[in-house]
């Protein structure tokens, strides 16, 4: 598939890549950076649920759209992605209509983007052949809802591919630097504030089977490196950019104070380690509608 599909990767990558160079000062640039640095194992995962032909497909929290837009590229598909930013949604238009005039969508495909909340969605009953949803629940308050909503809007037999975080799948060496720990911990104790949280992937199979899915198969999506870690890489940029996305609700909510972030923030910047090894991993949760 990778190999067939080289072509429009290639129209999809280029359309994200324009944006993010054309637009400087984009809201949740971090995201977007983001997006583009998980590409190739995003697109791994999906193509491993088999997309068939004509499903109805719903993205939660499509940010700027990236699953939908794969998997247009995929099969010709109906797809539909929902956020609650409107923001990102305004940008996951342009980047699509960049990809389509790049050629990257498979003829008879339909992509569209709507604001939406995983809490509550508008979509009918049993109306969906496949939900995915990436990155969402670590943020969201009320698990058991999206889950409950996820098993209404997809059809008896339908898929439901939830990917997610769980940082007790990812190790160091040596350990991260005081200045990264502290604002990751400001970061967590927020996400754990407003019900999410870094270990939500282990939580995923068990809460997916009480709303009404048998589960498939848990995949482990794992990442290692070993290198340098200097202040011009793309993942620590990326980082940096979250960071101070966030800079004003952690503050706020007084979970670091605004020194000590911007202290924290400047050493972690400026940083220059030499052979660290790093190893990562996400996991995907595929469930089939009871």
């Amino acid at each position: 598939m990778a190999e067939q599909r080289a072509p429009a990767w290639h129209a999809i990558d280029d359309a994200f890549t324009s944006y993010l160079n054309a637009n400087a000062s984009i809201h949740e640039r971090w995201l977007l950076v983001q997006t583009m640095a998980t590409a190739v194992l995003r697109r791994s995962v999906l193509g491993t649920v088999k997309v068939q032909p004509g499903w109805r497909i719903l993205d939660i929290g499509t940010g700027f759209g990236a699953i939908p837009i794969e998997l247009a590229a995929m099969q010709p598909i109906d797809a539909v992605g929902i956020d609650i930013d409107r923001e990102v949604l305004w940008a996951a238009e342009t980047i699509r209509t960049d990809v389509v005039k790049g050629g990257g969508l498979i003829a008879d495909s339909r992509v569209t983007f709507v604001a939406g909340s995983a809490h509550a969605l508008e979509q009918p009953d049993a109306s969906i052949d496949l939900a995915t949803a990436r990155f969402l629940f670590q943020h969201l308050p009320d698990h058991a809802t999206a889950a409950s909503e996820l098993a209404r809007v997809v059809r008896t037999g339908g898929l439901v591919c939830i990917i997610d975080v769980d940082d007790g799948l990812s190790v160091s060496h040596p350990e991260p630097s005081a200045a990264y720990e502290r604002l990751a911990r400001a970061v967590a104790a927020r996400q754990q504030r407003h019900g999410g949280g870094r270990q939500v992937a282990r939580t995923l199979p068990s809460c997916l089977d009480r709303a009404g899915f048998d589960i498939q198969a848990l995949l482990v999506i794992p990442q290692a490196a070993y290198g340098s870690s200097l202040p011009d890489d793309l993942n620590r940029k990326m980082l940096l950019e979250r960071f101070v996305g966030m800079r004003h609700e952690l503050v706020e909510e007084g979970l670091i104070s605004a020194d000590e972030f911007d202290d924290c923030l400047a050493r972690y910047s400026a940083e220059v380690i030499h052979g660290v090894c790093t190893i990562e991993a996400h996991m995907a949760v595929v469930g089939r509608r009871r």
